[in-house]
C-alpha cells in the first residue's frame, strides 16, 4: 500500500485525511501548492508562529506516512518553537524535531493572529 492510500484509509479513523483540509477541496495527490491557495511553506513561519496544516507538497512520499505518525495531519494547529538547528513543532503537548527538507514539505494555513500585514 502506498502512502497516500494509507494516508486515505486513516482518513476512516481518524476525520482528518490528506487532501480534504484543502481550501479549494483538492484532491490527494497534488504535488506543490494550488496557484491560489493561502497556504505557506512551515519554512516561511517565524518562531512562536502558531498555524493549521494545510497539506503536504508531495504527499505521496514516504515522509507524508512518518508525519501522519506524528501528528501532523490536516486541520493540525501547530506552532513553530525553533528553527535552528533544527525545525521544532509544538504539535498540542509534545514537540517534534524536523530537518529543513522535512519542514519544507509541509503546508500551512496562518491563524489570523498570525497574519503579517506589515
Amino acid at each position: 500500500m502506498n502512502p497516500v492510500d494509507w494516508l486515505r484509509d486513516l482518513g476512516a479513523l481518524v476525520p482528518r485525511a490528506w487532501g480534504r483540509d484543502c481550501p479549494r477541496g483538492a484532491p490527494v495527490p497534488v504535488v506543490g501548492p494550488c496557484a491560489d491557495c493561502d497556504a505557506v511553506g512551515l519554512v516561511e513561519l517565524d518562531e512562536n508562529d502558531t498555524a493549521r496544516v494545510s497539506c503536504l507538497v508531495d504527499p505521496g512520499a514516504p515522509t507524508a506516512v512518518r508525519l501522519a505518525s506524528a501528528g501532523v495531519l490536516p486541520g493540525t494547529e501547530v506552532t513553530l518553537v525553533q528553527r535552528w538547528p533544527a525545525f521544532v513543532l509544538r504539535i498540542g503537548y509534545a514537540e517534534l524535531a524536523i530537518d529543513r527538507e522535512t519542514a519544507a514539505l509541509i503546508r500551512v494555513r496562518r491563524e489570523s493572529g498570525a497574519d503579517r500585514d506589515g
